[in-house]
């Protein structure tokens, strides 16, 4: 129950990017850039020295490989069979109704927060309190960005400020139900929990990769979006040495 509640709370932060979002009347696409490459350092840094480090640490390089490729396996299929949108301005614009956009594009929230669920759920039921406290940290932080990102694209197509937090709570709630699958998993198979917490590895990288960092780059604005990516990556290396 405590990743579901954490899961719970790490999506909800997403909300928290409506704040900026309501009080200003744009933000720039250089930051907005700049907040998307943060949160793929941050996503980064949870796959490679939290979900993949206990594996690691024992030597179980097959272990990882395999739970990698599995994660990213899953989702593609997940990519290829849910309904979605691509980042807007990079990709050629179309005339589907404002209700498709809503929801292809709340359909990427949730596909990108899966991975993030699961892994915070796999890392309370594997018994490490540790390793889900670190995980719940670090994606809430990222989700943050992800939530500004997500409302800034509301507001552009005329939202209203109520629901434009409404929707950004709707993107959150894959989180929670991807965290009581995790959790489940765990307790079915608990004897391949590192295989577990590498599939969420993979998952989670492959967002990264297929999303964040295309998204980010495709404005010109590659180098605000670097140094954002460092800058998630150095902050969840000063977390790890002062809290996590």
């Amino acid at each position: 129950m405590q990743g579901i509640i954490a899961a719970l709370i790490a999506g909800i932060c997403s909300i928290i990017g409506a704040i900026p979002i309501l009080l200003f009347k744009k933000i720039s696409n250089k930051i907005l850039d700049l907040l998307m490459g943060f949160a793929g350092g941050v996503m980064v840094f949870a796959a490679a020295f939290q979900l993949i480090q206990p594996a690691m640490e024992k030597k179980q390089y097959t272990t990882i490989i395999l739970g990698l490729i599995i994660g990213t396996i899953i989702l593609t299929i997940i990519e290829r069979t849910v309904p979605h949108s691509h980042n807007k301005e990079c990709k050629e614009s179309d005339d589907d109704p404002l209700k498709i956009k809503l929801i292809l594009f709340t359909s990427t929230m949730i596909i990108h927060s899966i991975p993030e669920g699961f892994a915070i759920g796999t890392g309370y039921a594997a018994g490490r309190k540790d390793l889900g406290i670190g995980l719940a940290l670090a994606i809430g932080i990222q989700n943050i960005p992800e939530g500004i990102i997500f409302c800034q694209y509301l507001k552009e197509l005329g939202i209203s400020k109520s629901k434009i937090l409404l929707w950004s709570f709707f993107s959150s709630l894959g989180e929670p139900i991807s965290a009581a699958i995790g959790v489940l998993l765990i307790k079915l198979v608990n004897n391949y929990l590192n295989l577990i917490l590498s599939i969420a590895a993979g998952s989670i990288l492959y967002v990264v990769s297929h999303e964040l960092i295309p998204d980010s780059h495709c404005r010109g604005n590659e180098i605000y979006a670097t140094y954002g990516f460092i800058g998630g990556f150095i902050l969840m290396i000063i977390f790890k040495m002062i809290i996590i």
